[in-house]
């Protein structure tokens, strides 16, 4: 099927005000950029007009129409019943002259095909006997049936729509000639591409479209022209079908209590959700998506609703009654000929959901961790935090659309033109500070976003230089016990005898050089706050045990003291030494391991989410630019890949210490490769190759490879069922959504 609204991507600027006007949130969000999902798509419209930056159109068959008339074909339009509140200028003989200045040889009411098929309406309710019976003049509510209740579609009454009713009825007489139907709606673009519409309707143009036509051969207005009269005027028509219940007001066959009518998109939704829960019992359901087709989304009128429905109204009164009370004999010999059966289909899209564990996951990696942090303000385009989640996870939005992040995000980076606070009892960083978006780090972070909502000991585990400092300064700014002490103490720093005074502090005469009065320790400062205790698995058994005994009683004594201090602290350790073979060696203790070990984050090295290098390099420049005011500079794309090419065996420590040095020392204002250090060139120069001709090629990359590769494989295993792929592989939902993503499988 061909597309009917396109989007251009160089004009989207994130406003989401298509995802918010969408009623089923049809638009996928993809590296920031909006894009219409056709399997969910009901062509509403509804998207056009919210688009600030107008990068959304849709399918115009003004080309072809032109095409048409200039090779001779005859040209024939069929006018929906609203245009009278569309063209309220003029009168409606003058818009049959204007249509046939713009070179349309004929020009038919609609209005007769609603005439036509009220009767086919009315052979079918006669013979059946069905409940909640759903009317098809509107090809939204169709396509909301076909795409969101399928459960439904044998409710559609399978007949076709006005709009084809005219156009069988014309091309019955005439087969050669074009047929376009001109009316206020954007979906009729996508009907007129049903089998039934083949043949009968060759081109829609909206109301917008007819006057922007005439513009460009110079007719600002139809007010100035002769009358001209519809064709085939003969045949009795009514022309109230464009108002509410219009077309129901024309059928004999039903009462009107045993008829419900409904508009509006929210409407629909709600009437439909009630039928597929048992909710509605009756005979007819008379359905337009918009409030009504005098509000279609191109109705391009300056008049009020109230307004068009009064000049309709108007409209039907004078012209229209008199002839639908006439000639009905007329009206059944044209049904004769017609076949206006139609059969309507489902589409199918697998929309998986996911389960209240994924949804808090996806939740506070936007800092949303409690419901009272769930602003639902809209932003995003959904009406709740926990509906964009769900959309995260299906993949149709991205976890960065949400408003208050991103002004948190933006917000951090304007602090660093702030003084910075620099006394160990306050934190300096915050989760924002730890950038990327791979799934290693993000998996990282929503854990640790997690625990610190708890009171657990917290383990970072992780290679020097990977950021366990600015992990548990996040934790600890996101805990309950932000506005407490933070303490750190840097365990591989201090000699044993000097750490122990260090962390439980002393009493007056302790030790020769001891401060009069003594002095409160580390563990003291703490009280009420957290203690960071980095490179914990460097503290010798002796310290061990007395650590243990903090963690266990919750109390310390003061070296050279004898009384008892009752604390509350919330301890987060950190190492980068394998704790787990140093206990096997008995060079950590059993029970310390256990009690440390009740949470445990692994910060990724650089080089295993190596592709979040570009991102981390823009915040260190930034920061290196604001804080020691140097030129703003940039990097090559050669010399990102060069970065990228090097393994960073001292991870972002090293990344941050290369830059500041490459930045401070080179006066141009692009970094190219040769203004990099010669190591980081001469490791990523080549890949080694063995005699055998086997490349050498650097771990992760090699990782990377596999995990690929087992992935695809899983995902063909199971017949891309992702719930079934996640559990062969052992993996949330949410993490495997987001390894498809970043190997674009």
């Amino acid at each position: 099927m061909t597309t009917v609204i396109e989007i251009d991507g160089t004009k989207c600027q994130r406003c989401y005000a298509c995802v918010r006007q969408c009623p089923v949130k049809a638009i996928k969000v993809e590296d920031n950029q909006a894009r219409i999902v056709e399997d969910r798509c009901i062509t509403c419209g509804y998207c056009l007009d919210v688009c600030a930056r107008n990068a959304r159109e849709a399918k115009s068959y003004r080309h072809e129409i032109k095409n048409w008339s200039q090779q001779g074909e005859e040209l024939v339009a069929c006018i929906a019943p609203s245009f009278i509140a569309s063209f309220t200028e003029c009168e409606p003989e003058q818009v049959v002259a204007g249509l046939q200045k713009l070179g349309f040889d004929q020009v038919y009411k609609v209005a007769l095909g609603a005439q036509l098929i009220a009767e086919k309406y009315d052979e079918y309710l006669i013979n059946s006997n069905k409940k909640n019976l759903i009317s098809t003049a509107c090809p939204a509510v169709v396509n909301l049936i076909e795409k969101h209740y399928p459960q439904l579609v044998d409710n559609l009454i399978p007949l076709v729509s006005p709009m084809i009713v005219i156009g069988n009825l014309i091309k019955e007489n005439n087969p050669e000639t074009r047929v376009v139907f001109i009316g206020p709606c954007i979906a009729k673009k996508s009907e007129i591409q049903i089998k039934e519409a083949a043949g009968k309707i060759d081109a829609v143009l909206t109301f917008k479209e007819i006057k922007e036509m005439s513009r460009e051969e110079g007719l600002e207005t139809f007010k100035n022209l002769e009358y001209r009269e519809f064709n085939q005027n003969y045949l009795p028509h009514s022309d109230n079908f464009a108002l509410s219940g219009g077309l129901t007001a024309n059928l004999d066959s039903i009462s009107s209590d045993e008829i419900l009518i409904t508009e509006g998109s929210h409407n629909c939704h709600q009437l439909l959700s009630g039928v597929l829960d048992d909710e509605i019992d009756i005979r007819l359901l008379d359905i337009l998506f918009c409030d009504g087709c005098i509000d279609g989304p191109k109705i391009d009128s300056e008049l009020s609703l109230f307004a068009r429905q009064r000049e309709v109204a108007k409209y039907f009164k004078e012209d229209g009654l008199q002839k639908s009370e006439n000639n009905k004999d007329q009206l059944k010999k044209a049904l004769m000929k017609l076949d206006l059966k139609c059969k309507f289909k489902t589409v199918s899209h697998d929309e998986e959901f996911p389960n209240e564990q994924e949804v808090k996951e996806i939740l506070t990696y936007t800092n949303k961790v409690t419901p009272s942090d769930e602003l639902n303000c809209g932003a995003c385009g959904y009406d709740t935090c926990r509906e964009k989640a769900v959309a995260v996870y299906q993949g149709m939005a991205e976890i960065e659309m949400c408003l208050p992040y991103l002004l948190d995000q933006t917000r951090e980076e304007v602090n660093y033109y702030k003084e910075k606070l620099s006394q160990d009892s306050q934190t300096k960083y915050s989760f924002g500070d730890i950038k990327g978006k791979s799934v290693e780090i993000k998996e990282a972070k929503i854990k640790a976003q997690q625990a610190a909502q708890t009171k657990s000991t917290i383990l970072i585990l992780g290679e020097s230089g990977t950021g366990k400092e600015m992990f548990a300064h996040a934790i600890h700014n996101t805990s309950q016990r932000k506005n407490e002490s933070f303490i750190k103490v840097n365990c591989a720093a201090i000699t044993e005898s000097l750490l122990e005074a260090e962390l439980f502090g002393y009493e007056e005469g302790a030790f020769t050089g001891a401060k009069q009065g003594g002095k409160p320790g580390k563990f003291e400062l703490a009280d009420g706050g957290t203690i960071f205790l980095d490179e914990v698995g460097d503290m010798s058994l002796r310290m061990q045990a007395e650590l243990l005994r903090v963690l266990q009683e919750g109390e310390i004594e003061r070296v050279g003291g004898n009384q008892t201090i009752n604390i509350d602290i919330r301890v987060i350790a950190a190492t980068n030494r394998d704790l787990k073979q140093m206990v096997k060696d008995g060079d950590f203790r059993e029970d310390l391991y256990y009690r440390l070990n009740v949470i445990t984050i692994k910060t990724p090295s650089l080089r295993s989410r190596i592709e979040d290098l570009p991102v981390i390099i823009d915040y260190i420049t930034t920061k290196l630019t604001a804080e020691q005011r140097l030129p703003k500079k940039s990097l090559s794309k050669s010399a990102l890949n060069k970065l990228m090419q090097y393994d960073w065996p001292g991870n972002v420590r090293e990344l941050e210490n290369t830059i500041i040095q490459t930045f401070s020392l080179t006066y141009e204002d692009i970094i190219k490769p040769n203004h990099l250090p010669n190591y980081i060139l001469q490791k990523g120069s080549a890949i080694p190759v063995l005699t055998d001709g086997t490349e050498i090629k650097p771990l992760n990359q090699l990782i990377a490879e596999v995990e690929k590769q087992t992935i695809r494989k899983a995902l063909e295993l199971t017949n891309w069922n992702k719930k079934q792929t996640a559990e062969l592989l052992e993996i949330s939902r949410s993490t495997l959504y987001q390894k498809i993503n970043k190997y674009n499988l």
